[in-house]
């Protein structure tokens, strides 16, 4: 995929919003640092290097630390690439890539060169300068003062990070492209018998990918296990039963992620029929309620409505003996879908601005049943979100349904026989429009 113009328009919107920011506010520039290499405690290793989120939406420059980007009230954005002299590891070349046209490029090998042409640029200016990352990266320029992580600058970024632009759609619908060859893999994998660490081998060895170029570390979790939300243990037994296979994982192009989650079930019976359909059905839901969000609707309503057919497909499975809407009424859902719907996507895979109602940053959270709810902000064009309902039996939550007075709602000898298999999630990247939402995840894996 050609990104270049793409690319240009992005840059040039977001330039502007910025600099209108700058102005409006009376702050004279803002430094953005790329993030640094950070130490282990008591070591000399270093943790991998993970690029700051709010560097790496101006630019796809993911792997240098150091770096840092400026932007001033008017003219060209500035870029300092960090090229040290180093005879112990290997140093990063400037790429020849389609947006390194877009700024002007000042290499430096030491800090103290840094603050020399940081000093020259922003001294005379007089007035704080805004910078944002980790404090470990606030360079020492003499003259300059910096207003670090100021809530007003970055709530405006977060705010109107949600809307993505054509060029990150394409980033997005591209990193779907790649992870659904790599969720193909993994299928075969687990249908073929693997256990959960041979599947993840499976994913990453589709693309060759290192494991810590994914955006998250990926969920392999096959039968009991994918009842557990977060499950990142990767197993290394081999299985004597593999009945059920949730995965949730990702893929990243341009520092921008897929977030795609699929449930399978391998194994012939009773239960596993029950499972099975209860996948399809999910399926079935959550396809419908993608092609009825749009522009203006609350995220919230979507959630809630996910719940009511979720108790839907469980009545009509003789799960539970009420229906969604009572299910939803009496709390019953939540001990099945506990998680909220989905999430902004982008630059993080939780991307921030889920609760923000505006760019001064007033936070509408989430209603106390269903607190763990990402996004809860009504809808606009061109944001990129997850959709991602679940059926999960948990222990846990189980046991507090069965204890508590609902548990006469549910029929129990059919629910234990599915606790081996887990749990189901399906999830999609959606960019919302008023004349049709666009499914990435669909166009490359059913």
């Amino acid at each position: 995929m050609n990104f270049e113009l793409s690319y240009g328009s992005h840059l040039a919107a977001k330039l502007e919003r910025t600099q209108s920011y700058l102005q409006r506010c009376g702050q004279p520039a803002l430094l953005i640092s790329s993030g640094v290499q950070e130490p282990i405690f008591q070591d000399d290793y270093y943790h991998p290097f993970v690029v700051n989120p709010f560097f790496k939406e101006w630019l796809p420059l993911l792997n240098v630390p150091n770096c840092y980007l400026l932007i001033r009230q008017n003219g060209r954005p500035s870029l300092f690439f960090h090229k040290p002299v180093d005879i112990w590891h290997k140093v990063s070349d400037l790429p020849e890539a389609f947006w390194v046209t877009h700024f002007d490029i000042l290499e430096y090998s030491e800090p103290q060169q840094l603050n020399t042409l940081l000093s020259g640029l922003l001294s005379a200016l007089g007035e704080p300068s805004l910078f944002i990352g980790l404090a470990a990266a606030i360079p020492d320029v003499s003259g300059v003062e910096w207003l670090h992580n100021d809530s007003a600058v970055l709530n405006h970024l977060k705010y109107y990070r949600a809307r993505k632009s054509e060029y990150e759609r394409q980033s997005i619908e591209q990193a779907n492209a790649q992870a659904a060859q790599c969720h193909t893999a993994a299928k075969e994998a687990f249908m073929a018998g693997a256990c959960e660490f041979e599947i993840n081998k499976a994913y990453i060895g589709a693309l060759n990918l290192r494991e810590h170029e994914l955006p998250y570390g990926n969920i392999i979790a096959v039968n009991e296990n994918a009842a557990i939300l977060h499950y990142t243990h990767l197993q290394t037994e081999a299985l004597h039963r593999s009945r059920s296979f949730l995965i949730d994982a990702g893929f990243s192009v341009n520092g921008y992620a897929a977030d795609i989650s699929r449930s399978y079930c391998r194994e012939q019976g009773e239960a596993a029929s029950c499972f099975q359909n209860l996948i399809d059905e999910l399926d079935k839901a959550q396809l419908a309620l993608i092609d009825e969000l749009k522009p203006g609707m609350h995220y919230l309503d979507a959630h809630k409505d996910m719940h009511r057919r979720v108790g839907d497909i469980l009545h009509a499975a003789d799960i539970l003996k009420v229906d969604g809407e009572s299910a939803l009424a009496e709390g019953i859902t939540g001990k099945f879908l506990p998680h909220g719907l989905g999430h902004l996507l982008g630059v993080q895979v939780h991307d921030l601005g889920g609760w923000q109602q505006n760019e001064m940053g007033d936070i509408s959270e989430p209603p106390s049943e269903h607190p763990y709810l990402r996004l809860n902000r009504e809808l606009e064009e061109d944001m990129v979100i997850t959709v991602e309902p679940g059926i999960y039996f948990i222990e846990p939550l189980l046991a507090e349904l069965k204890s508590s007075s609902q548990s006469v709602c549910v029929n129990w000898d059919l629910l234990d026989s599915l606790r081996p298999f887990g749990g189901i999630r399906i999830e999609d990247n959606v960019a919302i429009s008023a004349n049709g939402n666009q499914n990435y995840t669909r166009k490359f894996l059913p």
